[in-house]
C-alpha cells in the first residue's frame, strides 16, 4: 500500500504521463502488492491503481482489470496526453488484455461507468475523470454543426459535444457527431467530477464551456414546452431524431440543469443557478403529464416511448422500453406510484425482458430477427441500474434473481466479466470489457448494495441492501484520499444498530454516518440488526 503521500503524487505523475496505450497492464507484469494485513488482491496492472476487493463478491479483479484498467488509453492530442477510457478491451471484437494502440470513446460510456469506477479506485480514477472532460471540450471545440454530413442534418452552426469520438480525437461521423443526449452527459459527469474531488478551480477552467452545453440543451427545446424536442442520436438500437420528445432525454435534461444549478452556486452564481433550478422543474412537471395533456406519462402509469411533433407526422409510440423508464427513475422524475408502475411492468413480462437465452434485455427491439437482439442482453449496465433501483426503492420482488442471472451471463462473451451481450446480430462478440457494463457492477454493488458511498466531503454509510443468497460481510481496500478503509458486516438484518471506527462508536445523523479521515488504514465494524 502506497502510504507515503508523495509516492501518492508520483503514482498519479506517473499515470498521467505515461504511454500507457503502449504498455501491457496485465497482472502478470507486476508482482502483488501487500495492500493491508487483511486483503492481497491482483491488482491487474503495472500502475499500482488499486481497488475494492471482496470475498463476497469472487469476480472484483477481473472485471475491474477488464472494465477500467485495460481501456485507459493515453490520447495524444496537440502535443497534450491525456488520460480516457476506451469503450471497451477487444480489438477486432477479441479480447486483449490492455496494450490499446487505438480507441473508441463514447461520451455516455464514460459517464455511466464512472458511477463505479470512482467508487471502486482509487484517487487517480478522478484524474481520468477530469482529463476525460478536457478532451470532451476538445472534440466539441472540432464539432461544428454546419450542414456537410448526411447523417448530421442540423445546420445551426453550434459545436456540440459528440456521441464518440475515436484515435486522434476523429469524430466519429457514423455515432452521431451531433447526439442531443451526449450534451447532458458531459454536464453531469462535470457535475460528479466536483461532486467527488472538490476541484473547483477546475470546474472554473471550464465553466464557459458548461455554459454553452447547457445553453445547447435549452435550444433543444424549440416548441416552448420545456421538453427537448430537436434531437439526433442512437439510444441503444433505437434512433431518435427532430420532432421528437421521449423520456430518457427529458430525463436526463432535468438532472443536468440541477447539476448544472449545483456548480453554479457553489463558484457564487446563484441567480443562474435559480434559473436552471427552474429550467429543471418545469421538465420534469411537463414530462409527468399524461399523454393527453402533452406530457409522456401513458394511462399504465409508465413512460411512453416517444412523441412525434412535427407537421404531418404527429404521433405517439406508447410502446413500453424499459430504457425510457428505467433511466428517468435514476434521475429522480418518477413517484413512488410511478416506480411500482414500471417495476410492475417488467415483473409482469418477466420471460418477454430477463429469461433470455443470454441475459435480460433492456432496449428497443429494432432491426433484430430471431437470432438478434431479442436473445441476449444488449445493455447489461442497465441491468445493474435495474437491481440497484429495486434495491433503493424498496421492490424486492426479482431482484435477486435478475443479480444471478448476470453472474451466470458473466462471460458469455470473450471470457471477460460482464460483456455487453450476444451483439445485436447474435454474434457471441457484444463489447467484451465495455466499461460502462463494468462500471455499473461496481456502482450497484458498492452504493446499492454495501450502502457506502464516497465524496468530496467523505464517505457516507447507510443500512446495506443485501441481496438474498449472495454473503455480504466485507469490503475491503476502499480508497479515499490517502485514506484506506476496511469494513465489516456483523449480524443479519435492513438496519444499523451500531458503527465502530477503529475501535471508537460514531453517531449517525438521520440514519447518514459520514467517515472523513483522509489519511492512514481504518477498520469499520458495522453492526445489523
Amino acid at each position: 500500500m502506497l502510504k507515503n503521500s508523495v509516492l501518492r503524487m508520483i503514482l498519479i505523475i506517473l499515470l498521467l504521463n505515461a504511454d500507457i496505450g503502449t504498455q501491457n497492464l496485465n497482472a502478470q507484469d507486476n508482482p502483488k502488492k501487500k495492500l493491508n494485513q487483511d486483503s492481497q488482491p491482483k491488482l491487474g496492472n503495472s500502475y499500482g491503481i488499486e481497488h475494492i476487493v471482496s470475498q463476497d463478491i469472487s469476480l472484483i479483479d477481473s472485471a475491474f482489470q477488464n472494465g477500467y484498467t485495460d481501456n485507459i488509453v493515453n490520447a495524444n492530442i496537440d502535443g497534450k496526453k491525456l488520460l480516457t477510457l476506451n469503450i471497451q478491451s477487444t480489438n477486432g471484437n477479441v479480447y486483449h488484455g490492455g496494450g490499446q494502440t487505438s480507441y473508441s470513446t463514447w461520451v455516455r460510456d464514460i459517464y455511466w461507468g464512472m458511477l463505479g469506477w470512482a467508487q471502486a479506485g482509487d484517487e487517480s480514477v478522478l484524474q481520468v475523470m477530469k482529463s476525460s472532460l478536457q478532451l470532451l471540450v476538445m472534440a466539441k471545440n472540432k464539432n461544428q454543426a454546419i450542414g456537410q454530413s448526411k447523417v448530421w442534418p442540423l445546420n445551426d452552426k453550434r459545436f456540440y459535444i459528440p456521441q464518440a469520438y475515436t484515435t486522434g480525437l476523429k469524430i466519429a461521423m457514423d455515432f452521431f457527431p451531433w447526439c442531443s443526449e451526449s450534451q447532458t452527459d458531459f454536464l453531469l459527469l462535470a457535475h460528479n467530477y466536483w461532486k467527488l474531488s472538490g476541484d473547483r478551480q477546475f470546474i472554473d477552467s471550464i465553466w464557459s464551456d458548461i455554459v454553452y452545453v447547457t445553453r445547447t440543451l435549452e435550444l433543444l427545446d424549440t416548441n416552448g414546452n420545456s421538453l427537448p424536442d430537436a434531437l439526433q442520436g442512437s439510444y441503444d438500437y433505437q434512433g431518435v431524431g427532430l420532432n421528437t420528445e421521449e423520456p430518457l432525454m427529458c430525463a436526463k435534461t432535468s438532472m443536468a440543469y440541477n447539476s448544472v444549478a449545483t456548480l453554479a452556486r457553489m463558484l457564487g452564481k446563484s441567480n443562474y443557478a435559480d434559473s436552471l433550478a427552474k429550467r429543471a422543474t418545469r421538465v420534469k412537471e411537463m414530462m409527468n403529464k399524461s399523454i393527453d395533456e402533452g406530457g409522456l406519462v401513458g394511462p399504465d402509469g409508465y413512460y411512453i416511448n416517444m412523441r412525434k411533433i412535427g407537421k404531418g407526422e404527429k404521433g405517439i409510440d406508447d410502446r413500453f422500453i424499459p430504457y425510457e423508464n428505467l433511466v428517468p427513475m435514476w434521475c429522480g422524475m418518477t413517484n413512488h406510484n410511478q416506480d411500482e408502475a414500471i417495476f410492475s411492468r417488467l415483473d409482469d413480462d418477466f420471460i418477454k425482458y430477463y429469461d433470455l437465452a443470454w441475459g435480460p434485455m433492456y432496449c428497443a427491439p429494432a432491426a433484430h430477427n430471431e437470432q438478434s437482439v431479442m436473445n441476449c442482453s444488449s445493455v447489461t449496465w442497465l441491468a445493474f441500474m435495474d437491481v440497484y433501483l429495486r434495491g433503493i426503492k424498496g421492490h424486492d420482488a426479482n431482484r435477486p434473481r435478475i443479480f444471478n442471472m448476470l453472474m451466470q451471463h458473466a462471460h458469455d462473451a470473450g471470457g471477460v466479466p460482464f460483456p455487453e451481450g450476444a451483439g445485436i446480430y447474435g454474434n457471441l462478440t457484444g463489447g467484451a470489457g465495455r466499461l460502462w457494463d463494468n462500471g455499473n457492477f461496481f456502482h450497484m454493488l458498492i452504493c446499492g448494495v454495501y450502502g457506502v458511498e464516497k465524496s468530496k466531503d467523505g464517505i457516507s454509510l447507510t443500512a446495506p441492501n443485501e441481496i438474498d443468497g449472495t454473503p455480504l460481510t466485507e469490503l475491503k481496500n476502499f480508497c479515499w484520499r490517502k485514506a484506506v478503509y476496511n469494513f465489516k458486516w456483523i449480524g443479519k438484518g435492513k438496519n444499523i444498530k451500531s458503527i465502530t471506527l477503529d475501535g471508537n462508536k460514531i453517531t449517525s445523523t438521520s440514519g447518514v454516518y459520514k467517515l472523513n479521515k483522509s489519511h492512514g488504514s481504518h477498520k469499520i465494524e458495522i453492526v445489523l440488526y
